[in-house]
């Protein structure tokens, strides 16, 4: 069995390739919004170095969102010319989950991610870690910063990512609330969990589908839906 994960919900552009649950190649390149112009590549490079024909690739899990507008847009519709006309089934996956299970994390501990959403607001979720298995707590959610600062504990652990906007300032208020890792700081294989998820899920056959009916799961309408709702 040969999982191929893709992550395209950030600034990141990730592709990995993994067999019976271990990781056999992987790319990952900070390419902000410019996703469709290194897909293709990223995907031919990491078959190569895995020594993987496409052929050979029996499932795909993918960062469904929430996430980058665009980069998820392209993502998915890539995965979809990828399954097209073909048996491959498509896991979407949350990139809050994603994004935890990339900490690595091995002692037990509530695993907090956070995305900069904008105007305010951020993306986030919550986990369980242990040993390197991850389980929800809460469902991903979109808010202001307070309702997740009032969910923190000290010995929590929180991820953030600011995808890409160098002028962020939104996770500023959680300076000293607990322990934080800054994406834009540390090197996450997001696309290596995503393919590790899909081992972990291969029994849960109802979460698997075609290519054709994974939707992304922005779970926010962009600035331009928003202005016309104004």
């Amino acid at each position: 069995m040969i999982i191929m994960g893709i992550d395209t919900s950030s600034a990141d552009l990730g592709v990995s390739v993994a067999a019976y649950g271990s990781p056999l190649s992987s790319v990952c390149r900070y390419v902000a919004n410019s996703h469709a112009e290194h897909i293709t590549q990223a995907v031919k490079t990491t078959l190569d170095l895995a020594g993987v024909n496409i052929s050979q690739i029996n499932r795909i899990a993918v960062s469904a969102g929430p996430g980058s507008f665009t980069g998820l847009r392209i993502g998915l519709s890539f995965v979809k010319g990828l399954s097209l006309n073909s048996d491959v089934k498509v896991l979407p996956l949350s990139s809050l989950m994603v994004l935890a299970h990339a900490v690595n994390c091995h002692t037990q501990r509530r695993v907090f991610t956070a995305l900069d959403a904008r105007q305010g607001r951020i993306h986030w979720s919550s986990f369980i870690c242990s040993k390197g298995i991850i389980s929800r707590l809460t469902e991903d959610r979109l808010s202001a910063p307070e309702e997740l600062i009032n969910e923190l504990k000290g010995d929590d652990l929180l991820v953030t990512d600011t995808m890409g906007y160098t002028r962020s300032t939104v996770f500023g208020r959680f300076d000293g609330k607990t322990e934080i890792i800054d994406v834009s700081k540390n090197s996450l294989q997001r696309a290596v969990s995503c393919a590790v998820l899909g081992f972990y899920r291969l029994d849960e056959k109802s979460l698997w589908k075609r290519g054709s009916e994974v939707v992304p799961n922005y779970l926010q309408m962009s600035a331009a839906q928003e202005k016309l709702c104004v």
